[in-house]
């Protein structure tokens, strides 16, 4: 998974592409997709078909292969984002955490690329929850709050994920049983 990190990182270093996408608002859901090639779509449509099902493992090749074609695109590191979050949330320890950070810095790639992106920040914020980190789940709410003040799906997602927590009793307790969270809602 490390691998995949650098991969994000290398790909983003690239520049520009013919395809720089970036997807805001939507939660990801696959707002910029219909302009994929053929195959790279087929890849994006397999993986949210994939994630539908919740077979999270199973998507990120396929998602994978479509950022290889796309790799400015946030709407698949969102996807990737939350693929490895979903993995890990079934995971124990060390497995868990990597996959977390894995999360982390999909997240991370794609707010570089498209800063607004609602559907990033309310799975940045959900994935912060599961990572006990409360702080950081609020920062991601109140970008939220400025981004769409007057209310959206992804800001009500995130202020019921932020209601329903509950912190762990015991600080070590956050590795061994995160929060899980609902999943993305299915492409239109």
């Amino acid at each position: 998974m490390r691998a995949i990190s650098l991969t994000v990182a290398a790909l983003l270093a690239l520049g520009g592409s013919a395809f720089a996408m970036g997807g805001g608002g939507g939660g990801g859901y696959g707002g910029n997709m219909g302009m994929m090639p053929s195959a790279s779509f087929d890849d994006y449509a397999t993986a949210t078909r994939l994630i539908k099902h919740q077979e999270y493992a199973s998507a990120i090749p396929h998602l994978e292969a479509a950022l290889r074609q796309h790799p400015k695109n946030a709407d698949i590191l969102n996807y990737l984002g939350y693929t490895h979050r979903m993995v890990g949330v079934s995971e124990t320890d060390a497995a868990r955490t990597k996959d977390f950070q894995d999360s982390l810095a999909f997240y991370q790639a794609a707010l570089a690329i498209d800063p607004v992106h609602k559907g990033v920040h309310e799975y940045l914020g959900e994935l912060f929850l599961q990572m006990n980190n409360l702080n950081a789940a609020h920062h991601e709410m109140n970008e939220l709050v400025i981004l769409c003040p007057d209310g959206c799906d992804e800001r009500d997602a995130l202020a019921k994920a932020l209601a329903a927590y509950v912190p762990p009793a015991d600080p070590a307790a956050a590795t061994a049983a995160p929060q899980t969270l609902a999943a993305p809602a299915p492409t239109p």
